[in-house]
């Protein structure tokens, strides 16, 4: 039997968390076994990269900016995917997302299995109904798999992988001429960042009260915004929140000390810059991307202790961990990790060694296959 063909699909082309992961598996899949194709909406930087990555990239009118405009889509995007798939010869169809997830339960067939890689922790009823029909699930923490455990039918249909790095992080090396001269402050300013969309589920609003409450002595610490208002058209909480944010600097007095610098496509060579990654998430997330990407660079990560965190951070060990909208705690943690270059270097070196002993994107791409043969194997029974 030749290399199989497998339809990854996505209701979103835009870039965020869910599509670096995809890309990356793009990025490392053996091709002696699997032909990947992607389905998803139109043109946009997903498709882009996946086309260069060589998957044959099908348009799928799937999604909308409203909640129903989305759920409209799911029927149609359903006999979308079984089209595309008979076309291509596809026994598997692979959700990225929440909405295609959908899609590709609904089109699904003896024939044709729903691999369904959850990127979010969720507890919808929806959700919860649609992914007890997925052939399988792949989630990339415990905590993600414990929100929807219990809906499926039997335990091995349950997957836990832990999303890869790409090997540029786990370089170390600043690039460019340097961030803090970009930014025109002192060579010895504390930098501190916060990486990841605009999203006021990220904790921004935290970093910036936390921030302005350090101590005014010594050299001022400098906060970087990395990310953009990424997904505004279909979330309406994230429209908007950059200028909420700049409101918000101007009144806690750190103007000139708070530097936005939107999308940036060089992290591998920002991150090393950075004397802390904070992470200091509001509401609980999966695995953060953020987490992973700053211990490789071997950054000292602060985040807040919700949903999966825990498993990427080991407190006091690869990272600090704080109590999630807790502006006081985390302010008292920055102040700490700032003030002790040691402590800084333990915890770096720490998490680096941690990220090359669970983010290898080889591993990763081969037990997100194994999981894709065993789908094989039922879709043939």
């Amino acid at each position: 039997m030749g290399a199989q063909p497998i339809l990854f699909c996505s209701h979103v082309v835009e870039w965020g968390g869910a599509e670096t992961v995809l890309a990356d598996l793009l990025a490392a899949l053996d091709r002696s076994r699997f032909v990947p194709h992607l389905a998803c909406p139109g043109t946009g930087p997903l498709p882009a990269r996946a086309a260069k990555l060589g998957a044959t990239v099908h348009d799928l009118p799937i999604g909308g900016r409203s909640a129903w405009g989305k759920a409209r889509s799911v029927p149609a995007a359903a006999r979308g995917l079984r089209r595309i798939a008979d076309r291509i010869g596809a026994r598997l169809l692979y959700a990225n997302t929440m909405i295609a997830g959908y899609a590709a339960v609904l089109a699904q067939r003896p024939d044709l299995r729903c691999l369904w890689h959850l990127h979010i922790v969720t507890r919808s009823a929806v959700a919860r109904f649609a992914v007890r029909r997925a052939a399988a699930v792949i989630t990339p923490s415990l905590a993600g798999a414990r929100a929807i455990a219990a809906d499926l039918a039997a335990s091995d249909r349950l997957c836990v992988v832990q999303n890869g790095v790409a090997p540029a992080f786990f370089a170390g090396t600043p690039t460019g001429a340097g961030l803090r001269a970009e930014l025109g402050v002192a060579p010895t300013s504390p930098l501190v960042g916060i990486v990841g969309r605009l999203d006021p589920h990220k904790g921004h609003e935290v970093l910036l009260r936390a921030v302005a409450r350090l101590p005014g002595t010594g050299t001022p610490c400098h906060v970087v915004v990395v990310g953009s208002e990424v997904f505004a058209d279909s979330q309406p909480r994230i429209g908007g929140f950059l200028a909420t944010l700049q409101k918000l600097v101007a009144e806690l007095g750190c103007a000139g000390r708070v530097h936005f610098l939107g999308h940036r496509g060089d992290l591998p060579g920002l991150l090393p810059q950075l004397d802390v990654v904070a992470v200091p998430s509001t509401m609980p997330e999966s695995a953060p991307r953020a987490i992973a990407e700053a211990q490789a660079a071997g950054c000292a990560v602060i985040a807040s202790a919700i949903g999966g965190v825990a498993e990427l951070v080991a407190d006091g060990a690869t990272g600090i961990l704080v109590p999630p909208g807790d502006e006081t705690a985390l302010a008292q943690a920055i102040t700490v990790v700032l003030a002790d270059r040691g402590l800084r270097a333990r915890l770096g070196g720490a998490a680096r060694a941690h990220a090359a002993a669970n983010y290898s994107l080889a591993v990763f791409a081969r037990r997100i296959e194994a999981v894709c043969e065993r789908v094989f194997t039922t879709a043939s029974a």
